[in-house]
């Protein structure tokens, strides 16, 4: 019986089955676990539709029609702002780009109720503030895919394991598929690796924030093991379309927040030269703050965020968030 199906309690208890009685269950509990994951497969399929409104099919349609896409196979996945689907590339390349074999398709749900929790993310990003407040709702979702496709290029040009963006038409970014044959790559939190592996992901991203943080002057404000792929023996960081740069109001708690994350996911790995999120926090921003426990530290922060606001309201320009003694730290295994 599959391990969710009711069997009931039966230690301490002389209890013996008929063939046919058995059997009989067995075949109820095979019932019951196909009905479930029909019901899965429906609310998926359903979460997927409301994604793809009569706009976005016509934009899909388009893509396919003018060779861009050769066929969209499925919704792979389904999040509170968006649906990712599968597609195999055309034969039609873009002004710039070669279309590659598979792609991924994601689709900003067109409706503000995913996001107005995550405003924040966007309104007070310097890149966007301005035209935030004079959008209609539909264009602040086009605006989400927009800031994604603008972070992905950053990383892209810095060389870091990201989807490459093929083209951005309205809220629907299409991008390199990450994983083969309609498969995508499995998150970090599902993956078991080895303990080599699991050290050498561990190196990888703390570079690659340093990365994020110095080269492409971002910070990921979402990272957790959720938004970390592993394929072809390295991690590919996705979902960026929240990230902000480290001189946002809130860009340095964010940074502190993703430390966080990877920390307690790699300490609780095994991985015993992962860093603790202070550590981390340092390692990756360049700067030196000293508090030794976790709420002095995150007053630090603030009081370092605070001085950057006053800083423009004042001059009208942001300090830089570097370093005074130049790049943080590269680390190697």
């Amino acid at each position: 019986f599959a391990p969710e199906f009711q069997v009931g309690d039966g230690i301490g208890m002389d209890l013996k089955l008929s063939n046919q009685v058995f059997n009989a269950l067995k075949q109820h509990a095979y019932s019951e676990e196909r009905r479930s994951a029909r019901l899965h497969e429906k609310k998926e399929h359903s979460t997927a539709e409301k994604a793809v409104d009569p706009k976005t099919r016509l934009l899909l349609y388009k893509m396919v029609n003018a060779g861009m896409l050769e066929t969209i196979t499925g919704c792979i996945s389904t999040g509170k702002e968006s649906v990712v689907f599968h597609a195999y590339g055309g034969k039609s390349a873009t002004e710039d780009k070669v279309i590659p074999p598979e792609c991924a398709i994601k689709v900003f749900k067109t409706t503000l109720n995913e996001f107005k929790n995550r405003d924040k993310y966007i309104k007070d990003d310097y890149r966007f503030k301005d035209r935030f407040s004079k959008l209609n709702p539909r264009k602040i979702i086009r605006m989400w895919a927009e800031k994604e496709m603008h972070n992905l290029t950053r990383m892209q040009n810095a060389g870091i394991p990201c989807p490459q963006v093929v083209i951005l038409k309205k809220h629907v970014l299409v991008m390199s598929f990450i994983g083969q044959d309609q498969v995508p790559a499995p998150k970090l939190k599902d993956v078991t690796l080895s303990s080599e592996d699991m050290k050498k992901a561990y190196y990888q991203i703390l570079n690659m924030m340093q990365q994020l943080y110095k080269e492409c002057n971002l910070v990921h404000a979402d990272l957790s093991e959720y938004n970390m792929l592993w394929h072809d023996g390295k991690v590919w960081l996705i979902d960026v379309s929240q990230s902000v740069e480290p001189t946002h109001p809130h860009g340095l708690e964010f940074l502190f927040r993703d430390c966080r994350n990877v920390s307690q996911f790699f300490q609780k790995g095994g991985v015993a030269e992962a860093l603790n999120e202070r550590e981390l926090f340092n390692a990756v921003s360049g700067l030196n703050i000293t508090a030794e426990n976790e709420v002095d530290f995150q007053a630090e922060i603030e009081a370092l965020e605070k001085m950057n606001e006053d800083h423009v309201q004042n001059h009208g320009k942001k300090l830089s968030m570097f370093s005074s003694d130049g790049d943080p730290p590269i680390y190697d295994e």
